[in-house]
């Protein structure tokens, strides 16, 4: 035999794909903490990185998990998050230590003042991504992973931050002693005048600068009508599947030579390296089509969707790509009611809506065109007389035409039909259906009387004539009316009981599936549906309505648990009120970086902007907890808003940066690029919103002005 697909190589394909990927976030990671924080408070913090990931991956197996896509893309999606409690303790240390506090001091205490903020912070993040774990649909169960990798590895981050870092940091890090100076002079560089004065300018000026972040959101929420919608991506993979679908009825030696001739012009090309061809059925589950690589696939799909199309019209033909939409067609609208007819004469209205658009392709319906059907009159009165029944005349047909199955023959594994065909004396079929000969399951005692036992035992018939009279054949016309031919719709398909019927169609080059259903939808909306029928749309946008459905019905326990840490905290309802007002501001970083980009924003991209708002507060709580401790120690309120957000910019920026470059290695990926770039753009905007936005609100509530 010849192997066709194994999915073992291509599986550990992905992972290496992937673990490359995630050597490179880690590598990513360390590289920026040491540049902006030096090489020692960097090999703290990166060896820390990598004992993280790896205790992750021993608690993984200890729990079962698996080593797939999604949990490689886990580590790299948290890859930032990490790094971002051991950041905080390592940064406080650092500043502890510059202010001549003792090392053993300054090794207790930040870890006193941070624990539990970080765990809170910590907690959250998690939090975020529990609608994705409840989730019970199809998508949800694909991603549920996600879940699971960043709680067990933001929990072993945060008790590694608190553990691990102030041992590493008493044996690694040292203070000169003319380093040694006052919280005055820290701040006295340039990076830190210049935002002291922003933030200043921003709490003088704090209408002005509210009303501007919330023009630019309005903005924001504008220009998302031009970010490009979708579900889920095509997978990516060097192999196709081919549909090739002839009319019922079609005989097969039609399909087999034009999957000949397809499979011999599919091969005659140089960037195809392997097809599968299988007639009336698929080898195990597609026909597969493989390419040199996925990039060769992308370049050509298109070119080879037109050449099928036009040189085989009588058939339908439509290459796939793998995809996670698990519906049959990207566009799909259903009409359902009781009188086929109409049904069939609606679907026809909106086929032809979908053949003039020029962002669909490949439109067909559900039913499929009309077949030929022979229909035969069975006359019950004189089929009687013949001892005939329904069931012997229908049996005869089979016979005549496609065959009676009466068992299997096995070829080693495989099994073929044994089928008894009705034939002739000369071996051929008989010419006309009205002379087929009928057989009744039950013997005919009409000729049976005591004449017909006279005459045998007379030697005026012979047995043979008595045998034919009970057991034999009847022609096909001595118990009909005659047969009939007509065209029918071979397949009627129900919803919730009722006839239905779907104009579907791909979406063309160029377009998505919410591209087609948004043109459609207008021309769509003004045919005249009689009543008594009903219209849906289905497909992709069924599909991710359903999957935004069970997500979104989760994340109010989500937001409950969120709150209910906040308040838990900071004691207070103001504080996260101001954090929980930041989170929708993230959207003009989201919406700019899937612009630049040109990803869609599918359930993917939703996942991200999801985690996005655990990064979010997360940050938020650490700046917020800072600036209450600034004020409990007696500090003016503006200087400590001053103060707090300044000793907390470096560890919020590196926190924001090292997540969005860790995850550079992911937006190029089919399937998380959109992911990635949802939080590389939300978090870059949101970091902005958080050194500056959040102290302008924490002013504004708690009326500071400033001096």
């Amino acid at each position: 035999f010849q192997k066709v697909f194994f999915q073992p190589t291509r599986v550990k394909s992905a992972i290496n794909v992937f673990m490359v990927n995630l050597i490179e976030s880690v590598v990513i990671v360390i590289l920026v903490v040491m540049l902006f924080m030096g090489f020692r408070s960097g090999y703290i913090i990166g060896a820390g990185l990598v004992i993280v990931v790896l205790g992750s991956l021993l608690v993984l197996y200890m729990m079962h998990g698996t080593l797939q896509r999604v949990s490689l893309a886990s580590f790299i999606v948290a890859m930032g998050m990490l790094v971002d409690n051991a950041i905080v303790i390592t940064d406080g240390i650092l500043v502890d230590l510059k202010k001549g506090i003792p090392k053993p001091a300054a090794l207790v205490n930040i870890t006193k003042k941070t624990a539990w903020p970080l765990l809170g912070a910590t907690t959250i993040g998690i939090l975020t991504f529990l609608p994705i774990f409840l989730s019970p649909d199809t998508t949800g169960e694909y991603v549920r992973d996600l879940f699971i990798v960043l709680a067990v590895s933001l929990w072993l981050s945060w008790i590694l931050a608190l553990a691990y870092v102030p041992i590493q940091a008493d044996r690694g890090l040292r203070v000169k002693p003319g380093e040694v100076e006052d919280e005055t002079k820290m701040y006295d560089t340039r990076e830190y005048k210049a935002f002291r004065n922003t933030l200043q300018f921003s709490v003088r000026h704090r209408v002005w600068v509210i009303g501007g972040i919330v023009l630019l959101l309005v903005v924001s929420i504008y220009l998302f009508r031009f970010v490009q919608q979708g579900f889920f991506p095509d997978l990516s993979y060097n192999q196709l599947y081919i549909e090739y679908k002839m009319p019922y009825g079609t005989n097969p030696q039609t399909v087999k030579r034009d999957l000949a001739s397809i499979e011999e012009y599919l091969t005659s090309r140089p960037e195809i390296t392997a097809v599968t061809t299988s007639l009336g059925g698929t080898p195990s589950r597609y026909n597969l089509v493989d390419f040199t690589s996925p990039e060769t696939l992308k370049a050509n799909i298109d070119s080879l969707q037109v050449y099928l199309s036009e040189h085989y019209p009588e058939a339908y033909v439509r290459m796939k790509q793998y995809n996670l939409m698990y519906m049959d067609y990207p566009v799909q609208f259903m009409i359902s009611g009781p009188d086929p007819a109409v049904l069939k004469r609606l679907c026809g209205e909106v086929e032809e809506l979908m053949n003039e658009d020029s962002t669909t392709m490949l439109v067909t319906n559900d039913w499929g065109p009309m077949t030929p059907v022979l229909n035969v009159d069975y006359y019950q009165p004189i089929a009687r007389v013949a001892n005939l029944s329904r069931e012997d005349v229908g049996l005869a047909l089979l016979a005549t035409t496609d065959g009676l199955p009466v068992g299997s023959y096995y070829e080693g594994e495989h099994d073929l039909p044994i089928y008894i065909k009705s034939m002739g004396k000369d071996g051929l079929r008989p010419g006309r259906l009205n002379n087929v000969p009928v057989w009744s399951l039950v013997p005919s005692t009409n000729m049976l009387s005591l004449e017909t036992v006279k005459e045998l035992m007379m030697g005026m018939i012979s047995t043979d004539e008595v045998m034919t009279a009970v057991v034999g054949s009847t022609p096909l016309n001595q118990a009909t009316n005659g047969i009939t031919a007509s065209w029918e719709v071979p397949v009627v398909r129900r919803y919730n009981g009722q006839r239905s019927i779907s104009a579907q169609c791909n979406n063309a080059p160029g377009y998505t599936a919410n591209d087609v259903r948004n043109s459609l939808l207008p021309k769509i909306e003004k045919l005249n549906i009689p009543p008594g029928y009903s219209t849906e749309w289905q497909g992709e946008y069924l599909a991710s309505t359903q999957s935004k459905q069970y997500l979104f019905k989760n994340v109010p326990l989500g937001i409950v648990l969120v709150l209910a840490i906040l308040i838990a905290l900071f004691k207070d309802f103001k504080k996260p009120l101001m954090i929980i007002l930041c989170l929708p501001l993230a959207i003009i970083g989201v919406v700019l970086g899937m612009l630049l980009a040109g990803k869609e924003f599918g359930f993917v991209a939703i996942v991200g902007a999801l985690g996005l708002v655990g990064m979010m507060i997360k940050n938020g709580v650490v700046l917020v907890d800072e600036v209450d401790i600034q004020i409990r120690s007696g500090k003016d309120r503006f200087l400590a808003l001053l103060d707090a957000s300044s000793s907390r910019l470096r560890p919020v920026f590196l926190a924001s940066m090292t997540t969005i470059l860790g995850m550079i290695p992911l937006i190029n990926d089919d399937m998380f690029g959109a992911l990635a770039v949802t939080i590389m753009g939300g978090l870059f905007i949101g970091t902005v919103i958080t050194l500056v936005i959040l102290p302008v609100f924490y002013s504004l509530f708690f009326k500071i002005r400033a001096e």
